[in-house]
């Protein structure tokens, strides 16, 4: 007999998800540079993320691109690209210059600019985030295998949708 999930089974698993979005750092810096076991005349290709579906223009959205599933979807250190930028339109643009491979990139839409996902007392985000690729995953986040795109040489341009609870 099917038994419908716990709302508190959601919340738990979505919660552990986005823990990890609560140490992103203060820090604005944009980590452009490739890794430094790369050739200096490693060609680069031109990423442009489009991120949509923003509720308002409140606080800042705080983007990631990752080589690899550690440190994904959230941590800045372990990102190859991070960029913080506020929110001035409906949709805001990334770009980025990085050597053709395989990434995956995510986005927090951070209303309050405290760096950081919110979440209420129950562990439900109350920010928006999303990952490229945009699954949607019922009952937990999304993982980096979903999120996985090629960015060829000669460039890719990709959209995020942002989802909110």
């Amino acid at each position: 007999m099917n038994q419908p999930v716990s709302s508190i089974t959601v919340i738990l698993l979505v919660s552990c998800f986005l823990t990890g979005l609560r140490r992103t750092p203060a820090s604005s810096v944009i980590n452009d540079s490739a890794p430094t076991t790369a050739p200096a005349t490693q060609p680069r290709a031109s990423l442009t993320i489009r991120v949509t579906g923003l509720r308002n223009h409140k606080g800042q959205l705080i983007f990631g691109v990752f080589k690899s599933a550690d440190g994904f979807p959230t941590e800045q250190e372990k990102s190859v690209n991070w960029q913080v930028k506020p929110i001035d339109a409906d949709a805001v643009i990334f770009t980025a210059s990085l050597p053709p491979g395989k990434y995956a990139a995510s986005v927090l839409h951070d209303e309050n600019k405290n760096n950081k996902m919110d979440m209420n007392l129950l562990g439900i985000p109350q920010e928006g985030y999303g990952v490229t690729n945009n699954p949607k995953p019922s009952f937990r986040a999304a993982r980096f295998d979903e999120a996985l795109f090629n960015l060829p040489e000669d460039g890719a341009t990709l959209t995020i949708s942002v989802q909110y609870f």
